[in-house]
């Protein structure tokens, strides 16, 4: 648990800094790193776990469609991205499940590419490491635990950004968080600016506004939120990295680094 608690928040704390999610990254080179355990196995985990959030994104937009009577086309947006989530997700349960045929698809389809990138087999490779960090998906147990946590984190993750609302002195129906929750967390999905800067005040302006929030107060709410949120992230993470026996210098190193190659060096 120790080395999976400090590489989470040493991750968060390098996207709060480093563009395009890179922190992702960071987790799987210092965990695979840290446990000796392949980087592509380690990214496969952590699919899974992005794979879960995004079933729960999927579930919290179905609530808020039948809460709120959105417009036609806003309901077919929402539906098609419950649809999309759901279609994702059975096609990475189905490469844990049935990985043999599910690889030799991905081989065939490899070797039908364009332009020569299908050469070498790379991409059949890349799945087949991916895949091993997808076992749990094997498991009946893990399958509920998984679901269970997810619905927890996401229970909390709510509370916290209605109270936080709240304690600014702005009172929201459910809809109005649900909606800011699914717009905030489906803007962040997108690798994009460091810590989201930009992106995060967007999202969440544009979801208050709509349910009635002033815009500049939005905006304060935005940038309030934001900041409560990253300067804890970030403080986490420098205590991780000192604990860890880390330098700034080895979470850009693991930033830049690719999947299968070597990891960053680091006195452990």
């Amino acid at each position: 648990m120790p080395p999976l608690v400090g590489t989470l928040a040493i991750s968060y704390m390098a996207s709060a800094f480093i563009p395009l999610r890179a922190g992702e990254l960071v987790r799987a080179v210092f965990l695979g790193q840290r446990e000796r355990i392949p980087i592509p196995a380690v990214i496969g985990t952590i699919l899974v776990e992005k794979l879960f959030d995004f079933l729960a994104i999927a579930g919290l937009l179905a609530l808020l469609m039948v809460l709120v009577p959105l417009p036609a086309a806003a309901q077919i947006a929402g539906f098609s991205i419950v649809g999309v989530i759901v279609i994702g997700f059975a096609f990475i349960t189905a490469l844990a499940i049935w990985r043999a045929p599910m690889l030799s698809v991905i081989g065939s389809i490899e070797a039908r590419l364009p332009f020569g990138l299908g050469a070498g087999g790379r991409v059949q490779e890349a799945a087949r490491n991916f895949a091993e960090g997808t076992d749990s998906l094997r498991v009946g147990r893990l399958w509920l635990l998984a679901l269970a946590w997810t619905v927890v984190t996401w229970v909390l993750g709510t509370a916290a950004t209605w109270a936080g609302a709240l304690a600014l002195g702005i009172h929201l129906e459910l809809a109005a968080v649900l909606f800011w929750m699914v717009l905030t967390n489906s803007s962040q999905a997108v690798p994009s600016s460091p810590g989201y800067v930009g992106v995060y005040h967007a999202a969440t302006t544009l979801a208050l506004t709509t349910f009635g929030v002033d815009p500049a107060t939005a905006v304060g709410i935005a940038l309030l939120t934001h900041a409560f949120s990253y300067a804890t992230l970030v403080v986490c993470g420098v205590i991780a990295l000192w604990f860890g026996g880390y330098s700034f210098g080895d979470v850009l190193k693991g930033s830049r680094s690719r999947v299968g190659v070597a990891p960053v060096s680091a006195e452990l």
